[in-house]
């Protein structure tokens, strides 16, 4: 069975870590925090000799510091597709575009820009204005040309890469009624999800006769299911040792909750949502066209009763196309309890209608205290398999620590 095995503590914030981002080309992990600063490790695996990569070792190290010109906290951070641009998103209301600037060329720029080692300065090349309070999300699309922002003030916008590396604000989108706290981009096609204090979900697509516009609200409303719990072979986690915890449970939705956390399955058909009663919800999309419906399929509790702060589903671990196969994959969760939680989540038996069938998660390990006392705000998986043996993950904390974590056994 999978284990949760701490790996490294990185050099962390003078105050609350909110976000970590893996840039998907390069070795480069980025945190963002209170301190108004991006932070940038580097790292490299030492390979064992055991072909399935069990005893492979990660070095990090700290590359350097960027002391952004943000006034007030980065609350979150992402790396373009092609891990050439860092957006951060700031309680000061703006959103930065950060590139790495070289005056070296050729074959010498070549070189150091493939050398991680070497320290590079990064430069602030535009900063996007408009948002009316606080940025709470940034997020690429699939294909780098599009960014999107959600702000305290109840809006998302969606700003265009132009050919001249500008950008331009082509959509301003209203519909959320409170503080929009997430927003994630679906991994192959223009639809872009929003979560908000309002207790709904978004879902946006662009119209060709007018506009980006929401072709679907999503509203929760199933009542939150126990945990099933995985034990066999487990040496991290018993049922006895779960289900004798009493703030374990998660009292029944007994009115609308704020939506903190969103992530698309990297087939791209489920999404999953975090909410802050702790529970963790499963949307399945219904058909195959831009518009289809978006249908709620579970809710388990998660995160005793604290919010579920953020998700991040393991890439590879589930099929390709998401439609056959029992397997779904699998989802790392974190929240205000302090605990890092592991699941399977998967399709089970066919309905008597033959036409749908239900989403089961299974908790397969947990880790308590991964911060010690403190809340975990962020966590993302590594998608680059660097070591056949094992994935890593990174998480942020209210302690302003960044962890490294692995997944062993997968």
């Amino acid at each position: 069975m999978p284990a949760i095995e701490f790996v490294t503590e990185l050099p962390g914030h003078a105050g609350p870590a909110w976000a970590v981002s893996w840039n998907p080309c390069r070795p480069i992990l980025a945190s963002c925090s209170s301190d108004k600063t991006v932070r940038l490790y580097g790292y490299n695996v030492k390979q064992s000799t055991d072909s399935e990569g069990a005893n492979d070792r990660f070095e990090f190290r700290f590359l350097q510091e960027i002391p952004t010109a943000h006034k007030r906290t980065i609350r979150s951070i992402a790396w373009s597709p092609n891990g050439k641009s860092l957006a951060t998103g700031s309680f000061d209301s703006t959103v930065g575009i950060w590139e790495e600037v070289d005056e070296y060329e050729g074959v010498e720029g070549v070189e150091r820009y493939q050398d991680d080692s070497v320290e590079k300065e990064w430069e602030c090349i535009t900063t996007l204005e408009g948002h009316e309070s606080e940025c709470k999300g940034v997020s690429w699309s699939s294909d780098g040309t599009l960014l999107a922002s959600c702000s305290r003030d109840k809006s998302v916008w969606i700003w265009e890469l132009q050919a001249d590396g500008d950008f331009e604000c082509i959509s301003v989108m209203m519909e959320h009624t409170q503080d929009v706290k997430s927003i994630a981009w679906h991994p192959s096609e223009e639809i872009l999800a929003s979560a908000s204090y309002d207790a709904s979900i978004y879902l946006f697509a662009d119209d060709p006769d007018s506009d980006w516009s929401p072709f679907q609200k999503l509203n929760p409303s199933l009542p939150a299911a126990p945990a099933s719990i995985s034990t066999e072979g487990s040496t991290s986690l018993s049922a006895a040792t779960v289900e004798s915890t009493p703030d374990f449970v998660v009292p029944p939705l007994q009115e609308p909750e704020t939506v903190w956390s969103l992530a698309y399955s990297p087939c791209g058909r489920y999404l999953a949502s975090g909410g802050d009663s702790g529970g963790i919800r499963i949307w399945e999309r219904s058909g195959n066209d831009i518009d289809s419906r978006w249908i709620e399929r579970t809710h388990v509790e998660a995160h005793r009763a604290r919010a579920c702060f953020a998700l991040s589903w393991i890439a590879g671990s589930g099929p390709a196309d998401g439609a056959d196969e029992i397997s779904v994959g699998r989802l790392v969760s974190v929240g205000g309890d302090g605990r890092i939680c592991l699941w399977n989540v998967a399709k089970g038996e066919m309905q008597q209608d033959q036409t749908s069938q239900p989403i089961q998660m299974q908790l397969l390990t947990l880790r308590e205290q991964a911060h010690t006392i403190y809340d975990i705000n962020s966590v993302a998986v590594l998608q680059r398999n660097v070591s056949p043996g094992a994935r890593l993950f990174a998480t942020a904390g209210d302690d302003g620590g960044v962890k490294i974590w692995r997944i062993s056994d997968m």
